[in-house]
């Protein structure tokens, strides 16, 4: 997990733009089209390896029937994000956007002496967020957000969820059921390890500021970590003018994978098109 001192200590830095390193913002909500990658990806009964981000995928992936759902990311802080997003769907929301501050100061504060210590801390987490969001310099009260500043990326676009109250309470029980299970890990290291094997992994769009050494780590780590015929799911945006490598990507993968594009033309949060793909274990 992670330790609740150094997610402390990191939230000044991150809001004032001094601290040093990349992936310190968390996805407020997914931007992926999840209900058409459930037509292409069935994730009943799957035991699934997903990055965490705005937990959203793991949500899904529960609502649609996955047997487990363990989490990973890079950023610390995507752990302590799960938590409010678990409480704001307690409280009938789906996240913090457009909500008044004693609203969620409310939410919040309502979980201060839960039994698991882990949300107890999260707790103390976003307690110190609002109270650094109510010191900043433009504060005012009428106009707050919960999700402006450097700790939240803009999601411009996102997708929502459709479901009913019926299913929001079946997702909760699923939590509630399944505690989250996360590590901080880079999944592109040569020093991964994880003894766990799964039907699905999902890397998001992990693969698009990769170099082609970090590609060949992760296609090493997949290889390990998935059951025969097991799939990887990506995303990539593939008219980045940085992002020359998607041919290498494919052959990268190609010696254990084989690649399939999803066929979900859609414009993602660059405006640029997004293309769905997957790698199947051979």
């Amino acid at each position: 997990m992670t330790s609740i001192n150094e997610d402390i200590l990191k939230l000044p830095k991150i809001m004032n733009g001094t601290i040093n390193g990349d992936w310190n913002s968390i996805y407020s909500r997914n931007t992926e089209d999840l209900n058409r990658i459930v037509n292409h990806v069935g994730f009943k009964n799957k035991e699934i390896y997903s990055v965490l981000s705005s937990s959203d995928i793991l949500f899904y992936s529960y609502l649609n029937g996955a047997k487990r759902v363990d989490t990973f990311d890079i950023n610390p802080l995507t752990y302590r994000y799960y938590y409010l997003r678990k409480w704001l769907l307690e409280s009938g929301f789906l996240d913090a956007e457009g909500l008044g501050i004693k609203e969620i100061d409310s939410i919040i504060k309502s979980h201060r002496n839960d039994d698991d210590i882990n949300e107890r801390e999260s707790c103390l987490f976003w307690q110190y967020y609002l109270d650094l969001k109510q010191k900043e310099r433009f504060y005012e009260k009428d106009l707050f957000s919960f999700y402006s500043g450097a700790l939240f990326e803009n999601c411009n676009m996102k997708f929502e969820f459709p479901y009913s109250e019926e299913d929001i309470k079946k997702l909760l029980d699923k939590l509630n059921s399944n505690k989250l299970n996360f590590e901080v890990v880079d999944i592109s290291s040569d020093s991964y390890y994880n003894s766990k094997k799964y039907d699905i992994v999902y890397l998001s769009n992990i693969l698009d500021l990769k170099t082609a050494n970090s590609v060949k780590n992760i296609v090493s780590n997949m290889n390990k970590l998935l059951k025969d015929k097991g799939i990887v799911v990506c995303t990539n945006i593939l008219n980045h003018p940085y992002f020359d490598l998607f041919n290498d990507q494919i052959k990268i993968f190609s010696e254990y994978f084989e690649y399939e594009i999803l066929d979900i033309g859609l414009i993602g949060i660059a405006k640029d098109p997004i293309k769905y793909y997957k790698y199947t274990k051979k």
